[in-house]
């Protein structure tokens, strides 16, 4: 039994000092810069059944408009819209579409 908490606190040991997933990497540097690059990459890793709060987790906190999440970033689009990644979720809270691309309404 001893030897087998060990090999427990042995594995929790190395599964914390693990690096950081790509899309952890890509979530947090959009949290600092709001870059295009690190949303549309971390948008792009997202597994297609990810729930709205490993979202929050991986982008911070969105704008969130009850029926959508918006994650905005740096700059405006061609037609002087807001660029930004736009997560659809239905009345029961998963998300059920998401893209990136400028946002004009």
């Amino acid at each position: 039994m001893i030897k087998n908490i060990k090999y427990l606190y042995l594995f929790i040991l190395v599964c914390g000092c693990a690096p950081k997933t790509e899309i952890a990497k890509y979530g947090q540097h959009y949290q600092k810069f709001n870059d295009y690059k690190s949303l549309a990459e971390a948008v792009k890793l997202m597994p297609t059944d990810i729930s709205t709060s490993e979202v929050k987790k991986i982008l911070g906190d969105p704008i969130d408009n009850g029926f959508d999440y918006r994650y905005l970033v740096d700059s405006t689009g061609v037609n002087n819209c807001p660029v930004g990644a736009v997560f659809n979720i239905d009345q029961k809270g998963k998300i059920t579409n998401r893209w990136i691309d400028e946002i004009c309404e």
